[in-house]
């Protein structure tokens, strides 16, 4: 079932590349240990699932992905995508794909606690 949930993933979220989620599956990580590895440019897929907004408090640009700080109703939460012109004080919408817990992004050096992944990313 994992597998297939990856698989679906694969299909599904554009902003990621392959070797990203490939990765993942062949360190025997799991949703929650994943990691980039760069941008494969592909095309976007029609907007799907959940959409979700929120105004910019930070953005960090990287190997064709732009990994955002939003905040919603006093929540702060990072969403990543396609890399897209933003600053800080925007208010964006995006497409939520997969969410994953502790994402050790090796192009930023850093780990994120939860983040976003979206298909979509739009600056409102």
């Amino acid at each position: 079932m994992k597998r297939l949930f990856v698989i679906l993933s694969c299909l599904l979220l554009p902003a990621l590349s392959y070797a990203e989620i490939f990765d993942g599956l062949s360190q025997g990580a799991s949703k929650s240990h994943a990691s980039d590895t760069g941008a494969a440019k592909m095309p976007m897929a029609a907007p799907e699932g959940p959409k979700g907004e929120g105004k910019v408090l930070s953005v960090v640009n990287g190997s064709g992905y732009s990994y955002v700080e939003l905040e919603n109703n006093g929540q702060k939460f990072w969403v990543a995508g396609t890399q897209v012109a933003v600053a800080k004080g925007d208010k964006i919408s995006y497409v939520e794909n997969v969410v994953m817990e502790k994402f050790f992004s090796k192009t930023l050096q850093r780990e994120f606690d939860r983040i976003i992944f979206a298909s979509h990313l739009q600056k409102q």
